[in-house]
């Protein structure tokens, strides 16, 4: 209660937030549920634990102890540990740094990503609309905030955030998918296909990034034209080979267009690598089912029934 007691104090200071807020808030011990669009928005502001982010954390860490008083290596050392995935250290070394100068923008947004990896995106959003309105030409910001939005069901104001972002970086791929996904779940369609299509056409086949093509074939997917839907989802599996959702939903086209054989196989290989997922198994059951194989399928249904009643019960 003191570190948010303080950083209160010093937020109204520097006339960032309201009296309401803290950087280490009482919500950040009790996570809420969201359900981001595409990758889990965690991971995709995240990066592995790698020897580079140790040294530069070890680094930081030993010039703090010359400079215990310094603002930026106490803000580079919250962002360092945001990327191993220290949220709550994260957070705690943001409150010291803000005490000592005024936070950006930027280490605004850095603060709202500790509070999605915690999944607290109501925290996230709070802070996120701050750093819009101190820096309103931030795109990464607002991509950052539209993608909040998302994950708390609020689509209309995601897909705004997201053409925000489109006006001032008219390329910038993830937000073209994204508007994609927020025409789809406010039921444009036809508004849906035009960005997920230009978000692959942007998008590198031999690239690093399965999500452009995966979104628009599960969208094609989702509006029975499997055919269509392949393409996209090849190329999605052949950037990913270990993306289970890409081999389901490729197995999925495959069957329904009549490519049992490749279809089945594609499906197998999803719950080899995701063999926790009750709904893999479901599918895989239902086009063994459709096939004839019967033994096979039971087996699998009931394994995803199984795996249900797990899951509902964690």
């Amino acid at each position: 209660m003191r570190i948010r007691k303080l950083f209160r104090a010093v937020l109204l200071c520097f006339g960032v937030g309201n009296a309401a807020s803290g950087f280490f808030a009482q919500t950040a011990d009790t996570p809420k549920q969201a359900a981001p669009a595409g990758t889990d928005y965690s991971k995709e502001e995240t990066g592995a634990v790698t020897p580079p982010l140790a040294r530069q954390d070890s680094g930081l860490r030993a010039e703090l102890i010359q400079r215990p008083d310094s603002a930026d290596l106490l803000y580079s050392l919250a962002f360092v540990q945001r990327l191993e995935g220290k949220a709550r250290e994260s957070l705690e070394t943001y409150t010291r740094a803000a005490s000592r100068r005024k936070p950006t923008a930027e280490e605004l947004r850095s603060v709202a990503m500790d509070y999605v990896m915690l999944n607290d995106y109501s925290d996230a959003i709070r802070w996120l609309e701050i750093a819009v309105q101190m820096d309103p030409r931030d795109a990464e910001v607002m991509y950052a905030l539209g993608r909040c939005y998302y994950s708390q069901n609020r689509y209309v104001d995601a897909g705004k955030m997201f053409q925000q972002v489109l006006a001032i970086q008219p390329r910038h791929l993830k937000a073209q998918e994204n508007l994609g996904l927020a025409y789809d779940a406010t039921n444009r369609p036809d508004m849906a296909e035009d960005a997920l299509r230009k978000a692959a056409s942007w998008a590198s086949p031999g690239g690093p990034d399965e999500w452009p093509f995966l979104d628009l074939g599960s969208f094609l997917l989702d509006q029975n034209r499997a055919k269509e839907a392949i393409e996209p989802l090849r190329v999605a599996a052949h950037i990913r080979q270990d993306c289970a959702a890409c081999h389901e939903k490729l197995g999925r086209a495959l069957i329904t267009i009549q490519e049992t054989a490749n279809g089945l196989a594609e499906l197998e290989q999803a719950t080899r690598l995701d063999p926790r997922n009750p709904k893999t198994h479901y599918e895989f059951g239902l086009a063994l089912r459709q096939a004839g194989q019967t033994d096979r399928a039971h087996e699998e249904l009931a394994l995803s029934q199984k795996l249900y009643s797990t899951h509902s019960q964690e």
